[in-house]
């Protein structure tokens, strides 16, 4: 076998490329050595446009040569070196044509971006900077050109039929970004900057009024600024309520109850009791299954010592059990828990059972459906984890980059694995 084409399967390059030369040069001591492969297309192949891809007339030879960072061979790293000529674009005029082996205006070839780009996103740009010796601007720009290219090839928001609506901090000083989650996928179609009613409208513009009118579900929180444009720009579709958020409601009622019966006690001179009372509160939060038989019994004790704590905690208990229930008996279960809610007198209680006859349509959707936020939720998490190993992002667009590299389902397969 020869050796150009040994070492272009070494290179990965695809056959449409002439090997014309290569070098092995060491520059020194403690310098990794560099393997230069001098290339070019096929003969009789048309020029194409490198940033749009259209068939165009040749225009001149260019500047001269370019090189492009490739995978590294071995120790040594590896260079693609060729000619650059200029084709005469309809659209983009004078442009260096398109070559098989890198992006328009990159100077690392399309492999070794996507290596790149694959190890930014399991780490952080950072590392892969100082893993491929380059600088960590240069990896921002390799992940802005892979996501801009896998973007452009792919319509995240088409046949859209049920999405999750959410917001994610990105930086402190509540600074939030808006997620859109599809609930077939399991992946982000789509984020901006901000958490307002203006954001959740741009999502509805960039999706147009007909995929609009095709959604039939939308499950969210109780965030106003997210149900009211719903209201106006998807009016057919179902909105869920998120039963996380629900359960939440309910538990920070409960720790309102816990905290007037500790500031009562404190008042009336029970310190000791107070004390003990304080460090009730998680055990009060924890769900009924997770607690264990010396704790349950801790629980059943607070019908001698507070029986207001021991109704509030009841009252949280069986809201959670009534999601789990059937549709039909969780509608009656729920009119029972309301009734009893609104006559408890405990002050939090009454309020959150106003609070779920304002949301009882979405509730009930959630019921019957069994649509929540759960997707957007566990996107969430893998998106912290994305702000923690970057130590936080300065430029929320750069962020939102990450995201849909990590998120979207747009990420770039190793070279190898293509």
């Amino acid at each position: 076998m020869r050796v150009t084409s040994v070492l272009r399967k070494l290179l990965g390059l695809c056959a449409s490329v002439v090997i014309g030369a290569w070098e092995l040069t060491e520059t020194g001591e403690g310098v990794r050595p560099k393997l230069v492969v001098t290339l070019r297309q096929r003969s009789g192949r048309r020029g194409r446009c490198g940033r749009c891809g259209m068939v165009a007339p040749w225009f001149d030879n260019g500047g001269g040569t370019r090189s492009w960072r490739h995978l590294d061979v071995g120790l040594a790293t590896s260079e693609l070196v060729s000619d650059a000529p200029r084709v005469s674009c309809p659209e983009h005029g004078p442009t260096v044509v398109e070559v098989p082996w890198a992006r328009h205006g990159s100077w690392f070839s399309r492999a070794f971006e996507d290596l790149v780009v694959f190890d930014a996103i399991c780490s952080n740009k950072l590392a892969a900077a100082r893993r491929y010796g380059i600088s960590w601007r240069a990896v921002n720009h390799m992940c802005v050109r892979v996501a801009t290219e896998a973007l452009g090839r792919v319509d995240l928001l088409s046949g859209l039929v049920a999405i999750a609506i959410d917001e994610v901090k990105y930086k402190k000083g509540q600074r939030y970004l808006t997620v859109v989650c599809d609930h077939m996928t399991g992946k982000v179609i789509w984020a901006a900057k901000g958490r307002t009613k203006d954001t959740v409208s741009s999502f509805f513009d960039v999706l147009g009024e007909e995929r609009s009118a095709a959604l039939q579900f939308v499950s969210c929180d109780g965030a106003e600024w997210i149900r009211t444009v719903l209201a106006e720009r998807a009016p057919g579709a179902t909105v869920c309520l998120d039963t996380f958020h629900l359960v939440s409601w309910a538990t920070a009622a409960l720790d309102e109850v816990r905290r007037e019966e500790w500031n009562h006690l404190r008042r009336t001179g029970g310190a000791q009791a107070a004390k003990e009372f304080k460090g009730l509160r998680w055990l009060l939060l924890r769900n009924w299954e997770s607690l264990s038989s010396r704790q349950r019994a801790t629980i059943r004790e607070l019908e001698h010592a507070n029986r207001r704590t021991l109704r509030a905690w009841q009252l949280k208990e069986e809201l959670r059990d009534i999601l789990s229930m059937p549709f039909i008996a969780a509608c009656r279960a729920l009119d029972d828990w309301l009734s009893y809610a609104s006559r408890s007198k405990l002050a939090p209680f009454v309020k959150l059972a106003r609070t779920i006859r304002r949301y009882r349509e979405s509730i009930e959707a959630t019921l019957e459906w069994k649509l929540t936020n759960g997707i957007s939720e566990s996107n969430n998490a893998a998106i912290g984890r994305i702000r923690s190993a970057a130590r936080g992002f300065h430029d929320p667009e750069s962020f939102i980059t990450m995201i849909m590299l990590a998120r979207a389902g747009i990420a770039p397969s190793l070279p190898w694995a293509v």
